[in-house]
């Protein structure tokens, strides 16, 4: 039987129920990190700053998701290659005002702190997990040369004053037009199906635009407009988080096709529905 774009009717309430459960262990490294969060706004350690603290606290998730084989050594070397990323995005973010790390550490690099970086990182584990979980395939992805092109433009337009948010709409449009004939494939309770590649963009956007609402509630960083107490990040953000999570996917894709994990291949099926392949 060939693959469904959505399930069929009654199968919906399982379909659910397994693709929160996958989704919900891919993003080990972002709930810890939420968790973390939450306990140090919570409850401070005296003797070291919290921003200190979250760093030392992250090295740590990383090292029980090496060690509970969640995630290989090449895994946790492509999350650093996003630490290192995010921090680059950081200083100039914090320097050019659009947000700010208010509280004091010694872990810093021109204001931003040093565990910044794992909140980038944590988009990484969450991709290289879900790659895992949902068995992840690509059809109809662009060549390598036109895929590093569109990261690293949309890396570098985050460095390059924009103002009002029709540019960025505007570049998601075409980075949308790029991907229009991408499908994402995935499995779900042993039944394999695919969205397009641009919806995934946006879902995971969307995922991340949530996430950021709960680190600035527990005070990851700041917004200007939430200096005075806090209130719902922006939705114009949604649409930088969904170019931003592009770059991230590139990054993780490429390496996946390095491991000859990124091609989607056909498979047998069963009861119905295609075998789920294993990452």
């Amino acid at each position: 039987m060939v693959e469904r774009p959505w399930p069929a009717k009654g199968e919906w309430g399982r379909f659910l129920w397994h693709f929160a459960l996958n989704n919900a262990h891919a993003c080990t490294f972002p709930f810890a990190l939420v968790g973390c969060l939450a306990l140090t706004k919570a409850l401070p350690i005296l003797g070291i700053a919290r921003y200190d603290l979250l760093f030392f606290l992250c090295l740590a998730i990383q090292g029980l998701m090496v060690w509970k084989n969640l995630e290989t050594w090449r895994d946790a070397a492509v999350v650093g290659v996003f630490h290192l990323l995010g921090i680059g995005l950081e200083i100039y973010k914090v320097n050019q005002g659009s947000w700010s790390y208010p509280e004091p550490g010694i872990l810093k690099i021109a204001g931003a702190p040093l565990y910044a970086g794992f909140m980038h990182g944590s988009v990484a584990s969450f991709m290289c997990l879900a790659w895992k979980r949902f068995g992840l395939r690509s059809s109809g992805w662009p060549s390598a040369w036109v895929t590093w092109g569109v990261a690293g433009t949309l890396y570098t337009l985050f460095f390059i004053p924009i103002d009002g948010p029709k540019y960025r709409l505007i570049t998601l449009a075409i980075v949308i037009l790029l991907f229009a004939k991408s499908k994402v494939h995935y499995t779900v309770n042993r039944c394999r199906y695919w969205m397009p590649m641009p919806l995934a963009f946006l879902l995971i956007g969307s995922m991340i635009y949530i996430a950021e609402n709960l680190a600035t509630f527990f005070g990851a960083w700041m917004y200007p407009y939430q200096s005075g107490g806090w209130q719902p990040v922006h939705l114009t953000k949604m649409v930088s988080w969904s170019l931003l999570m592009t770059v991230s996917l590139v990054i993780v894709a490429e390496y996946k096709r390095t491991l000859g994990l990124l091609t989607q291949k056909n498979g047998a099926t069963d009861g119905g529905c295609p075998v789920e392949v294993q990452a």
